[in-house]
């Protein structure tokens, strides 16, 4: 029993990694942006906050204009709080494009439909860092 119970254990490892692998950069890219959004309309913040590479998150943090009841709170901690707030209003959610730049960075495009039915287009650059991949730059298209 016990050695079924290994050998089962290395079987599902040797999968994980398997596909691990077998991912493309462009399904690695367009599924860190899936999980980014679907983390916004769950209104999970903190998750979405860890799918965004260190220097994008700074930014953004940085360009938030924090009223006076939330200066007690990180910077990051607000944007979270922002991020999770944003997912309410998104109704739909399509990937138009998704390309290689290069071994380490994917395009990323896609249509957003709000509730009042106004349709967005956001492109996104993924970069992969030592772990996984991370968005690096947001940048909308009317």
């Amino acid at each position: 029993m016990k050695k079924a119970a290994i050998a089962l254990g290395v079987l599902l490892l040797a999968f994980f990694l398997f596909r691990a692998c077998g991912d493309s950069p462009e399904e690695s890219g367009r599924d860190t942006v899936k999980e980014f959004i679907e983390n916004i309309r769950d209104g999970e913040g903190k998750e979405a906050l860890k799918l965004l590479y260190p220097p994008l998150r700074d930014a953004l943090s940085q360009e938030l204009k924090l009223p006076i009841q939330l200066t007690e709170m990180k910077p990051s901690e607000v944007l979270a709080c922002t991020l999770s707030s944003m997912g309410e209003n998104i109704k739909k959610v399509k990937v138009l494009d998704t390309s290689r730049i290069d071994d380490k960075h994917v395009e990323v495009t896609l249509k957003v439909t709000d509730r009042e039915g106004v349709e967005k287009i956001f492109t996104f650059i993924v970069i992969r860092d030592e772990k996984r991949w991370k968005i690096a730059s947001i940048s909308g298209i009317k």
